[in-house]
């Protein structure tokens, strides 16, 4: 499952027809709906781990588990400032993304890839519209998910799933002209209203924030 590259926007590509932007509250909206979907996808991973049906060295488990965990920090720091899931109850559409290495590391990689550039998008109107703390927290934030993306590949490259190296590129993908595009990506992939099994935020198994640091946005 591999989300394609569409258009690099600059600053005034956020902007719609009528010359404004998704408002700050829609886009923290979108921001904590992907959190809770990771939260949840990675308890089920790990989960699916544990049981023996997806095939996880040691390490790798490790490094799911405080990947959950930071997620779990952003969507605990967006809830705070505001921010309202647009939903909690999301879908697996694809059984073989939980079993399949191949499959699970690619899909991790897409779903990273799009939460970088929803991100790189949530900063740019953040900055539009004067809001210039929230446009610092969603790069930190972004930040993080791009070491989740080259921590994906790593795993997926010595599992023999993924080629080349895990650090793979010098710029990000520009995915988005505007953030919702993040969710109506998630729609269109089966994991929000899909025909697969319903499963509710944060999943199974607890959160371990054990080894992680930074839980709460650092400021200069």
């Amino acid at each position: 499952m591999v989300v394609t590259q569409r258009s690099a926007a600059p600053i005034r590509a956020i902007q719609d027809a009528n010359g404004g932007c998704e408002s700050v509250q829609d886009i923290l909206n979108v921001a904590v709906t992907a959190e809770a979907f990771a939260v949840t996808f990675l308890g089920l991973a790990l989960e699916s781990a544990e049981s023996g049906d997806l095939d996880l060295d040691d390490e790798a488990v490790e490094s799911f588990v405080a990947a959950r965990a930071a997620e779990q920090a952003h969507y605990d720091f967006l809830v705070e400032n505001g921010a309202e899931p647009l939903t909690l109850t999301f879908t697996i559409p694809d059984g073989e993304i939980l079993t399949d290495p191949e499959t699970f590391y690619t899909t991790v990689v897409s779903l990273e890839e799009a939460f970088i550039a929803a991100y790189l998008t949530a900063a740019q109107s953040f900055i539009v519209q004067g809001e210039p703390e929230l446009a610092q927290v969603a790069l930190q934030i972004g930040a993080v998910e791009a070491e989740h993306r080259v921590g994906v590949r790593f795993f997926g490259i010595g599992a023999g799933v993924i080629d080349g190296v895990a650090n793979d590129v010098a710029f990000e993908k520009a995915l988005f002209e505007r953030v919702s595009e993040a969710a109506d990506l998630l729609t269109e992939l089966g994991f929000i209203d899909g025909d697969g099994t319903a499963v509710e935020f944060p999943g199974p198994g607890e959160i371990d924030d054990t080894g992680v640091s930074n839980l709460t946005p650092p400021t200069p």
